[in-house]
């Protein structure tokens, strides 16, 4: 079963296992969700020194759903960091960030109630919530008369005024259109006006040979 990812199944969540865990000890931090790939939660806050001793305030606790995860899973990452909150905010000394006092909550927790809390979980294993869908580029060749060639993704609004501007250049000696879900453009921005990225002959015959030319 997958919960419905949203703040208030959080909140819900985090209340229902304050109360069952925690003895209601713990106030409501600030929840959210987040897209990390590499790690399913992270409990943060801030830390004043007062009078020579640490202090821990502004809690907030985030649960990655990037990853196709049951609501069994999804409540462990967030128990997972219910168990930081509770040592940050109770002001417990721990050996390390999973030290012996994270361990032995997390074992007791996983006894008394049938968790399936770990220290960590490897992402690599685990699906995508969604597949990214490929994206679709308006791409410009450009053969120039000096002999350079360049390409260019340009912003599908642009297209009309720079099919004017392709009219009026005398440089240009031949121009096409085509479309392209390429990675080879994601990181080119997409332009308004008469600028691309200058390429060699080679690449240029390779990505116009992979695009669908446009009529």
């Amino acid at each position: 079963m997958n919960a419905e990812l949203t703040i208030d199944y959080l909140r819900q969540a985090f209340e229902h296992y304050n109360n069952l865990i925690f003895d209601g000890k713990l106030p409501v931090p600030k929840l959210k969700w987040s897209r990390a790939k590499t790690r399913l939660g992270q409990m943060a806050c801030k830390r004043k020194m007062s009078w020579g001793r640490t202090k821990f305030y502004d809690f907030s606790i985030s649960v990655s759903n990037y990853y196709k995860l049951t609501t069994e899973q999804i409540d462990d990452v967030l128990i997972h960091e219910m168990i930081h909150y509770s040592i940050a905010y109770t002001g417990l000394k721990d050996t390390s960030s999973h030290g012996i006092v994270f361990r032995g909550m997390m074992d007791k927790i996983n006894r008394t109630f049938g968790r399936h809390i770990t220290i960590s979980v490897r992402t690599r294993n685990l699906q995508p919530r969604t597949t990214q869908q490929p994206k679709d580029y308006l791409i410009l060749a450009l053969e120039m008369k000096d002999g350079k060639y360049f390409l260019s993704s340009v912003n599908p609004s642009a297209a009309g005024k720079l099919a004017i501007s392709l009219t009026r250049t005398r440089e240009i000696a031949h121009y096409a259109w085509y479309q392209s879900q390429d990675e080879y453009f994601h990181s080119m921005p997409r332009v308004r006006s008469l600028r691309g990225r200058q390429v060699s002959k080679e690449v240029y015959t390779t990505m116009i040979e992979k695009m669908k030319l446009l009529r």
